[in-house]
């Protein structure tokens, strides 16, 4: 390697970063430096080291300090992470961490997050086999909800598992009738503990006809009220209507409701769906004429067909001046109908979803929603199911949550 000629006044640093950008990143250098006063020549050793090897060091770093931790058999092999485990490196009670995992009983908050983050650190996972010897329990909850693509159903389910997981137990997620029957085919197995079962009103009632003697604890959330047990009710109707007679205070003379389902039959006037039945509650009241739009015959359909279908309605039938969605992912489609072809919101359409999604609030203008606290639904669903696993036989359980009308730009008059 070459050497440096002496340094001179105020070039040292630029001189010296260059002598590092040709070193090698793995390599050792002597650099042949001149003192200006002394002329002695004095050899100095460099290892220059590149982002990508400290990266490669603090992972190494990090394994071992991960191994360190990790509990390991008297062959070096690691074991099986348990309670004890964890207690030990929390600096609590075996009976503290079993608290935690159970969700029983009281915990600090700050110790229960300790025990918590010390759990995932060490991979534990709750031996499911053995509990359920022990206790006669699983530590498993079967959730059953409509498709993860739809953003409301994957909100819920998110949700959901926070609650459990935050519990010590874990989520059996469950989309079909062939899923729900393999449930109920497995409940003398001891399948889950518990299920929750979020819309989907027509398998809570299929799934309740069985013999209650032979079927788990189950708790129905929706915008349905159940029949037959224990449920939380989302009430949409109060929300709904006030968006609908915004939008008559608003002056607009046309204003349609988007749903989902073919208008005239699965989608009409003699709807008794929650959502509709509001918004023609409204029409009537105030005189109005009902427009029932259908964004797509059922909901298995992508977002980019529903939004030719909308395109093509408007084009041929002209555009309402006020637009109520069935729910978000609806009222977003229609937004980017109405975007193609030049409508402005909310100077030409008034435009509202419902479901509350975070996301509408970053379109532009941002739009109006109708919003469920679905953290505490979720949060209330878990405390009944844990209350029913515990006791059978306690007198129905059902609480009632209003639904709110977030009002942004797009409803703005």
């Amino acid at each position: 390697m070459e050497s440096l000629k002496p340094f001179a006044t105020g070039t040292r640093v630029p001189r010296l970063r260059t002598a590092f950008q040709r070193c090698s990143m793995t390599e050792t250098h002597d650099l042949q430096m001149v003192g200006e006063r002394t002329g002695e020549e004095k050899t100095s050793k460099i290892i220059v080291t590149s982002p990508l090897q400290s990266l490669r060091r603090n992972l190494q770093i990090m394994a071992t300090q991960f191994k360190e931790r990790q509990p390991t058999r008297d062959d070096g092999r690691l074991k099986t992470v348990t309670l004890k485990d964890i207690a030990k490196v929390a600096g609590v009670t075996s009976m503290t961490v079993s608290r935690v995992m159970k969700g029983e009983g009281y915990v600090a908050p700050a110790t229960r997050e300790t025990v918590l983050r010390i759990a995932k650190e060490l991979n534990y996972s709750a031996n499911l086999a053995g509990r359920a010897l022990k206790t006669g329990r699983t530590g498993a909850i079967a959730i059953i909800s409509g498709d993860l693509t739809q953003p409301y159903c994957a909100n819920i389910v998110c949700l959901l598992e926070a609650q459990l997981t935050a519990s010590g137990y874990q989520m059996r997620l469950l989309h079909t009738r062939g899923e729900l029957r393999d449930l109920i085919n497995a409940t003398n197995a001891t399948a889950v503990d518990g299920v929750i079962i979020a819309g989907l009103h027509d398998l809570v009632e299929e799934f309740r006809a069985l013999d209650r003697h032979i079927m788990q604890p189950c708790i129905y959330m929706g915008i349905t009220k159940s029949s037959s047990g224990d449920y939380i009710y989302s009430n949409l109707s109060p929300a709904v209507e006030e968006a609908v007679e915004l939008m008559v205070a608003a002056g607009r003379q046309r204003i349609a409701y988007v749903g989902v389902g073919v208008v005239g039959e699965t989608l009409s006037v003699f709807d008794t769906e929650v959502r509709t039945r509001a918004y023609l509650s409204v029409m009537n009241r105030e005189g109005r004429v009902p427009e029932l739009i259908g964004a797509s015959p059922t909901y298995d359909v992508s977002g980019l067909e529903r939004v030719r279908i909308l395109k093509e309605y408007f084009q041929e039938h002209g555009c309402p001046d006020g637009l109520l969605c069935v729910n978000d992912d609806i009222a977003i489609q229609t937004y980017r109908a109405l975007m193609d072809l030049g409508y402005r919101i909310p100077q030409d359409v008034l435009l509202v979803g419902c479901d509350g999604l975070p996301i509408m609030e970053y379109f532009e203008p941002p739009l109006s929603t109708i919003a469920q606290p679905m953290e505490e639904i979720c949060a209330r669903a878990w405390q009944f199911l844990q209350a029913r696993i515990a006791n059978p036989d306690i007198p129905l359980q059902t609480t009632s949550f209003d639904a709110k009308l977030v009002v942004r730009r797009s409803l703005a008059s």
